[in-house]
This record gives C-alpha cells, structure tokens and sequence, in this order.
C-alpha cells in the first residue's frame, strides 16, 4: 500500500467512484448513510491521512457500539463547550411528527445528532390556544433550553415571539412573510421550484397547454414557493394563466397534511370550476390523492383525462393507483441539515441569519400519462 493513501485508492477497493467517495469524506451531497459509513470504516483501515489517528484520537467512526457518532457529530462539535446547565433542544409543533412522514425521518436524523453531543430533545405540542395567546407550554423553561426549532408552526406572531426569547431558533419550512417584518432565526427548506418547473417544461414540450395550482399559497413558504413555481412555469413555457384553473383557498383550521380533511372541500371546489385543466400540480401529495379522488367521482380519470402531479414522495404516493408523479425530499438530509444549523447557531448566536435549501429530484410516475409523462 502506499504510504499516501488517496480518495482514488479507497474507491477503487469499494469499487465505489471518486466523487462518491469525496462526498463521504467532506460531508458534501447526498449518499446513503450505509454507504457512507461503508466508506469512512475503509478510509481508516487503509490509513487515509483525514483520520490516520482516528484510533489514538478516540475519533469514532458511525455504528461504533461506544457512542454512535457520525462525521456530522465530529464537524459539529462545538470548540468550546456548550454551557453545561443547557442541555435541552425543544421542538415546538402544532401537529404531532406522526402525522407526517417527512418530519418523523428528519427528527430521527436530528436525534441521532443531538444525543451524540450530549443534548436531549423534547418535542412539545402546541395547542390553539396557545398559539393564539402566543402562551409557551408550562412545562419549557427557557432558561435550560440551549436552542429551539419549530417544525409545521406557522403562525407568524408566535415564531416572531420565539425569535424574541434569546435563544438559538430554527425553523424548518416557515410562515410566509414576505410582506412583513423578517423573523430573527435560521430558516431551512426543502428546494421547492425547480422539480415543478422542470415538470412543466416536460408538459409543454408534449404539447399540454393549460395547468391549475391546488393548494393555500399562504399556509406556509413552502406551499407558496410550489404555488410561484407553477404560475412562473406557466408563464415561462406558454401555458394559459394559471389562476382561473387553480384551487388556492380552503377552509381554515384543517392540516393539509391530512387527506381526509378536505374530501368533500376538494370534490365542490372543483366541481365548480368552469373548466378542468390538462393538469394539476398539487402542494403534496395529499392533495394529490384527494384530487384524483375527487376527479373519480366526477367522472375523470388520470391520467386519461387529466395528469396529476404532487410533492413530497410520501409512502401513499408509491402505492397509489396510479402511482404519483412527485417530488422527493431528502429528509435524512434535512435532518442533517438543520442539526447542522441549530448547533452552529448555539455555538455562534452572532453569526448572521441564514436561510438554506435541500436539494430535491423529481420523480415521474403513472399519473402524469405513460412512462411518467
């Protein structure tokens, strides 16, 4: 062996590419966790001069049996150590994570992180009420709180009086408030636009001319990006305009992360509109799903009739028939992501705000016509 040991050489003994290598190595992209624990293992046994001294440094390497620690662990880990009566990161949520596929997989990840430095995390649900008396739950007590991140919260006077309390705050996915005063906290999304407008090229190129947006553009910034993206797209690649064709107002109080709650909503709005659209681009699948369920009583059928097109590439979306054209996110990689920010920002409460984007790819299935449009 020699005595320099390169990325090329660990590659070629997985018979892995170089690249892939480079990104388990550096933390950079995207790979499978198995993959890239499969190639920091082989980087310390060959002699890889990053962790030449994992063994004498006490580096551990990620599935070690003493403190499971990944490379995000050892990237994060502050210089200097984080105040010792601080040990509690607190989620705050307005729905529980087990609705949702994406948060339960994001907040593993972030787990995972966040015990491997010595923090705990409460998830606290937010009722409301509270919400609207902008109340803290009775039992978070800021003072032992070392930071605090929100997942499906967005209501903006509440995150507006989280950012107040002076301590480290993130929120994954936000309130939408372009036309207000920006919040004082991290942002971290999931890339909205560009798996939508690729898509409507795709459409116009096939000849389809008209598209309508089902979703609140104002629930949170994510549905608003997804919305933009659909009427841009439009604009952009020849379509009719989009809103006379859209859906963008439902009644309030219902989780649109919940197909049920807007059965019989979904089913009389369309049934009211004027003229169908060629297509449908939905906030998530969810709404998807409820318009092709909607579309069925109405006698249409996608993708014969109309295409259907959702996001989030939730586990409903693979086995739906037809199966559901979509966008996937990565959320172990979001996970990832915003422990990353999280702990920065309790390292650093003076670096400067950040709003960041997770890459997402495209998925083309049955329900935008054969071969996924």
């Amino acid at each position: 062996m020699s005595s320099r040991v390169t990325m090329q050489d660990i590659a070629d003994a997985l018979g892995l590419s170089r690249n892939t290598v480079s990104k388990a190595i550096n933390h950079t992209g995207i790979i499978a966790d198995s993959t890239r624990e499969l190639i920091l293992r082989k980087a310390v046994e060959m002699g890889y001069r990053q962790f030449s001294d994992a063994g004498s440094a006490g580096i551990s390497i990620p599935g070690e049996a003493e403190g499971r620690q990944g490379p995000e662990a050892r990237l994060l880990s502050p210089s200097a150590p984080a105040l010792s009566d601080k040990k509690e990161i607190a989620l705050l949520t307005a729905s529980m994570p087990g609705n949702s596929h994406f948060a339960v997989t994001t907040l593993d990840r972030m787990q995972q992180i966040f015990s491997s430095l010595g923090y705990s995390m409460t998830i606290y649900q937010l009722l409301p009420q509270q919400i609207e008396d902008l109340q803290l739950p009775g039992s978070l007590y800021t003072d032992k709180i070392a930071g605090i991140f929100c997942i499906e919260l967005f209501n903006y006077e509440y995150c507006r009086k989280l950012s107040t309390l002076g301590i480290p705050f993130l929120l994954i996915d936000s309130p939408v408030c372009f036309d207000r005063e920006p919040l004082s906290a991290d942002i971290l999304l999931m890339e909205n636009q560009a798996g939508i407008l690729t898509f409507l090229k795709k459409m116009s190129e096939a000849g389809k001319t008209t598209v309508g947006f089902i979703g609140n553009m104002m629930h949170c910034r994510s549905f608003f990006e997804r919305g933009s993206a659909c009427i841009t797209g439009a604009e952009l690649y020849g379509f009719s305009p989009v809103r006379p064709r859209s859906i963008l107002h439902f009644p309030p109080g219902k989780s649109p992360a919940r197909a049920a709650d807007y059965t019989e909503e979904l089913y009389q709005l369309m049934q009211k509109m004027p003229s169908l659209p060629e297509i449908f681009v939905c906030a998530n699948d969810f709404l998807a799903i409820n318009a092709i369920s909607s579309l069925r009583r109405m006698g249409k059928r996608c993708p014969e009739d109309i295409l259907i097109f959702g996001f989030d590439d939730s586990p409903e979306s693979r086995f739906h028939s037809p199966m559901l054209s979509t966008v996937h996110i990565h959320t172990q990689a979001i996970g990832r992501a915003a422990a990353e920010m999280l702990l920065r920002r309790i390292k650093d409460p003076d670096r400067e705000y950040r709003t960041s984007y997770i890459r997402t790819d495209l998925l083309l299935r049955e329900s935008t016509g054969p071969g996924g449009g």
